[in-house]
């Protein structure tokens, strides 16, 4: 999924979800090199998770609960660190639990005969609340949400 790390997703259940707008900025260039392929925009959503058998997996939530923010740790010794537990909070509306989403623009073209891809993702819980939470110990939703810049090179499905 755009936005996230090679590898971030495992399990041998697995879902994914993705939607893409297309649309041509440029069909061909004349340049003097040559004709080189066209550029076009894309806007795109994506939304997965995994799990292995016989681990609990929730996709989403939508009532109120009562969450435990870890918002830190202490390291014990050189291999072992304890969470450290914030105030419990209460949790509302719609959220990502186990799965992740995000959305995001970007720009493709071929060169040297290779097509070249080039993103900007969001990472999303779709609840900003949740996601400060969530992730207290790293940033809360802003260090959670912030942009990823991406270069690949591959074939579209």
């Amino acid at each position: 999924m755009r936005g996230y790390e090679y590898l971030e997703f495992l399990g041998d259940t697995t879902a994914f979800f993705n939607a893409e707008l297309r649309f041509p900025f440029i069909e061909a260039m004349l340049t003097p090199v040559g004709i080189l392929g066209g550029i076009r925009g894309v806007f795109y959503v994506n939304m997965g998770g995994g799990h292995f058998q016989g681990q609990p997996f929730q996709w989403f939530a939508r009532k109120s609960e009562l969450y435990v923010p870890i918002v830190g740790y202490t390291l014990d010794n050189a291999f072992q660190q304890t969470p450290v537990y914030g105030p419990p909070a209460v949790v509302d509306g719609l959220r990502l639990v186990d799965a992740r989403a995000s959305y995001g623009l970007g720009l493709e073209t071929f060169a040297l005969g290779f097509p070249i891809h080039f993103d900007y993702s969001w990472k999303t819980l779709f609840n900003k609340d949740w996601e400060d939470l969530r992730f207290a110990a790293f940033g809360g939703s802003s260090a959670f949400r912030r942009p990823k810049f991406t270069v690949w090179i591959g074939y579209d499905f």
